[in-house]
């Protein structure tokens, strides 16, 4: 496909739309990354990295999170020690990795592109392999899901780059071979899936494409394919292997499903893994993405055909194993599971748009999907309110003698919003009360979480309500020493 490019004016083209990229991600990555409460996963972070030293961080984050190495929660440990423990503090470390991500998906661009476009090293091959990288860069710093998991306290962002490391080395092993790229294959493949085990969905698939490369024994150009299904797969499975001593952990997670640990996830229906893909990147986003996703598939499956077999195994099959998943053991089909299989459809979607033969056309198309996912995702920029820090505020009132609150899963969130110096001498007691505890809290802090049947059993020991913050309860006994606050 002819494009009309300058001597060097495609290095022109590519540049400006990468630095448009990184300087429009990052500001949808850290623009008022403190204007909100943490959430409930966020607390659980900073509980598992806020311990005074590294054995204490190990220790929290075992008992809270077992199944995976801390390797994000050390991070985040060196990271508040320097900045704080701050909102804004906290978020900014995966803030920073998810600005990061957005170079690391040009590069991948670049690695899918050259292995597509191998055997042809002219100008203009050559111009579209790094427009269409820079254009996937600049989709994936505005897509809601690559900014949504960037401005949260968790370990997703810092997994999602580790992926997209990971499967820069499997492209460049399978194009170059080398020592160098196999032992990148494998050890971020091993830090990936410690980070967090849902990271093995992306090396599963990959596997299935690994056998597709040794069954189909497709002639290739000697030059491009330097390496064999084979070789990638022995590191792969070395990966796995030093991953061992871990896996010992999963029992945990097993025994947090008897405990109900995944019943906040609702059963999937048979459309779901398309609904998720619909509702982590937008309703009016998405029709665009997917028409221009196909096209691109189209195209790459003519260009190459072994790329766009992993391009499209790494964005179906994480969702299709949730699924089933959800349906043999417990739902577990959420969108933040599957956050790195956003990136192959960013891809295709960037080849979509740069296979228009319009120039004009081509911006255009660009200019919606950008301004749609620009929009959306700054929908989620406004101020929140401070119900948790005002509910912890009454509820640790200085006229009270007795200092325990009670609360539900959100026993965290309620330590975090606590005074620091109110840490170390308030406990927080967990509903429903252990049957062992003496002196039960006089004061109870009631959350959205709930239910209905709690919550009515609770009030009935507790009917003073001494403060209300949005859906945040705080109610005392009779013989409380709060006096009732005003409702707001």
């Amino acid at each position: 496909m002819k494009r009309n490019f300058l001597s060097g004016g495609w290095r022109r083209h590519a540049g400006v739309l990468l630095l448009i990229a990184v300087a429009a991600g990052t500001t949808l990555r850290f623009f008022r990354l403190g204007s909100r409460e943490l959430s409930i996963d966020e607390s659980l972070s900073w509980a598992e990295s806020s311990g005074h030293n590294i054995k204490a961080v190990l220790r929290v984050q075992h008992q809270l999170d077992s199944g995976k190495f801390p390797i994000y929660e050390l991070a985040q440990h060196g990271w508040m020690r320097v900045f704080g423990e701050s909102e804004a503090a906290m978020r900014s470390l995966p803030a920073l990795i998810g600005s990061l991500s957005i170079v690391l998906v040009f590069i991948l661009g670049v690695e899918v592109m050259l292995a597509a476009s191998s055997g042809r090293s002219d100008e203009t091959d050559e111009g579209r392999v790094y427009i269409v990288a820079a254009v996937c860069a600049l989709i994936f710093a505005v897509g809601l899901p690559s900014v949504e998991i960037a401005r949260q306290a968790r370990m997703y962002s810092m997994m999602q780059a580790w992926i997209l490391v990971q499967i820069i080395f499997l492209l460049r092993a399978r194009r170059l071979g080398g020592l160098a790229n196999y032992a990148g294959l494998t050890i971020f493949s091993a830090v990936a899936v410690a980070t967090n085990f849902t990271a093995a969905l992306v090396i599963a698939a990959e596997a299935l494409w690994l056998i597709y490369l040794w069954l189909a024994e497709a002639p290739s150009d000697e030059r491009a394919r330097g390496a064999n299904a084979w070789t990638m797969g022995v590191a792969l499975a070395a990966a796995l292997v030093s991953l061992l001593p871990f896996f010992a952990l999963l029992r945990y997670g097993v025994e947090g499903v008897a405990r109900g640990d995944y019943d906040w996830i609702k059963p999937p229906g048979r459309w779901e893994p398309f609904a998720t893909f619909e509702s982590g990147l937008g309703s009016w986003p998405f029709p665009l993405f997917a028409l221009f996703a196909i096209i691109g598939g189209i195209q790459l499956w003519r260009t190459h055909r072994d790329e766009a077999v992993l391009l499209i195994l790494w964005i179906g099959l994480p969702p299709i194993v949730l699924l089933a998943g959800s349906y043999i053991v417990t739902p577990m089909l959420v969108t933040r599971y599957l956050i790195s299989s956003f990136v192959p459809f960013f891809i295709l979607t960037a080849i979509g748009i740069e296979s228009i033969p319009s120039r004009q056309l081509r911006s255009v198309a660009l200019i919606a999907i950008v301004s749609l996912c620009v929009l959306r995702a700054s929908a989620d920029f406004r101020p929140g309110d401070n119900r948790w820090r005002d509910a912890c505020e009454i509820a640790l009132s200085d006229s009270c003698s007795r200092r325990r609150v009670g609360a539900s899963s959100e026993v965290y969130l309620v330590s975090y919003y606590m005074h620091e110096a109110n840490r170390r001498t308030v406990k927080i007691v967990r509903f429903p009360f252990d049957e062992a505890e003496h002196k039960a809290p006089r004061v109870v802090i009631l959350s959205p979480t709930v239910s209905p049947e709690e919550a009515a059993a609770i009030r009935r020991e507790y009917p003073i309500i001494v403060g209300k913050f949005k859906n945040i309860t705080v109610v005392s006994r009779p013989e409380g020493c709060l006096q009732k606050a005003p409702i707001s």
